[in-house]
């Protein structure tokens, strides 16, 4: 989950929308499967009244839901503590939660409670609170299986706005990007016991942004990205494969790093987007800047890759950018939300309109197919929205709803 907003209100209702084709897939923690906000499957919702089939109250909290074998993971909070919470999907009934620790207090605007996504594979899930407390949990019976403080622990020092990151599952591991001047990095642990296996202290500055796991230029790697720096790991020992230097400044990055074709790597925030290629050397890894430009500022959630184009927002405005030449293709005024893709549909969730849009991915315009109002309008939405057997989740700081397109 990126971090909160310095002004966020609320975040958007946790919304369930049933689309005519049933994709059975999970979206097993920040950002999906692949952790690119992509999934298969086709998304056509037909015109007709949204009707509530049911809804749940929560206190807080900005973690976006992550969905396995039924049963939906988020972070929230409720009488003065954060939690972890396990929710039937299909019928909104809690299961089982675990106490994270007192709630964390939100300050400079923003709003109370946990902030990261939690990550779940097979009967593992875990969470990381926004203290800095990393905790296993059992999926089936909702019991705590380890904890560990990052800050006593691993001398790992708070974002500003908290502990967001979402944890990486990679093998046997659990990873877990930390920082500040005597942390020890990017953090491995084995996943079944809780033991540290490997760390690695390249960078030093906090951020919100999570590891991610891929093959580039051929080796398989764990990916990191902070303001000081961005490089690539060996997941079996920790080894820096190759380190660049990241987007520099004050900045504490709250986007990962996008992986795209071609052994890319799209670093988005605020201000800019840079595009880096990794290659092998006869010295090993190495990673040359391909362009920097301010025409994509994905702030708070993913830029989408298709085809050789990028779609994301910059402010208000959701643009689509050639991937190759920086230039921009086209430009729609949606106002300002997040973006994933579903098949070949891209879907738009907006930040204060409380609408829902539906498009086909394409270079050639915005081909908007559907509009729905989904959630209360001025209510903020800043978190991603998950899609998993047909059923789109996003949330907000009071409420779960679920709704569907008739």
């Amino acid at each position: 989950m990126t971090p909160r907003l310095r002004n966020a209100i609320l975040i958007a209702p946790l919304v369930w929308i049933a689309s005519t084709v049933v994709v059975h897939a999970d979206w097993p923690g920040l950002w999906g499967p692949r952790r690119n906000a992509t999934t298969d499957g086709e998304v056509r919702a037909t015109r007709g009244e949204v009707q509530p089939l049911w809804r749940k109250a929560v206190s807080g909290g900005y973690a976006e839901v992550a969905i396995a074998n039924g049963r939906a993971f988020t972070l929230a909070m409720r009488d003065g503590v954060d939690y972890i919470l396990a929710i039937d999907a299909q019928s909104g009934h809690d299961l089982w939660s675990v106490t994270i620790g007192p709630t964390y207090q939100g300050h400079g605007g923003s709003d109370d409670g946990p902030i990261s996504t939690p990550a779940v594979e097979g009967n593992d899930l875990f969470a990381l609170g926004p203290r800095g407390q990393l905790i296993a949990v059992d999926v089936t019976s909702g019991k705590e299986r380890w904890r560990h403080d990052l800050v006593s622990g691993f001398s790992a020092a708070a974002p500003t706005w908290g502990f967001a990151a979402s944890p990486l599952i990679d093998g046997r591991l659990v990873i877990v990007p930390t920082g500040g001047p005597n942390s020890r990095g990017l953090l491995a642990f084995d996943r079944g016991t809780g033991k540290l296996v490997w760390n690695a202290a390249e960078s030093k500055v906090t951020g919100y942004a999570s590891a991610v796991a891929a093959t580039i230029a051929g080796v398989r790697q764990v990916v990191s990205v902070a303001a000081d720096r961005v490089f690539g790991v060996n997941p079996a020992d920790g080894r820096v494969l190759w380190s660049a230097p990241g987007p520099g400044g004050t900045i504490e990055v709250s986007n990962s790093a996008h992986v795209l074709p071609g052994d890319r790597l799209l670093l988005s925030n605020w201000e800019e987007s840079t595009l880096l290629q990794v290659v092998k050397t006869e010295k090993g890894l190495t990673a040359n800047q391909l362009w920097k430009s301010n025409r994509l500022r994905n702030a708070n959630g993913p830029v989408i890759y298709r085809d050789g184009h990028l779609y994301g927002f910059a402010g208000a405005i959701l643009v689509c950018v050639n991937a190759e030449t920086q230039e921009i293709v086209w430009r729609e005024r949606t106002g300002a939300g997040t973006v994933m893709m579903v098949g070949s549909q891209l879907v738009v969730l907006g930040q204060d309109s409380g609408e829902m849009l539906i498009a086909d991915v394409s270079p050639k315009a915005f081909a908007l197919r559907h509009r729905v109002r989904v959630l209360q309008d001025g209510v903020r939405a800043v978190t991603g929205a998950s899609f998993s057997n047909g059923v789109f989740f996003v949330r907000n700081l009071r409420e779960i709803v679920a709704l569907r397109v008739s």
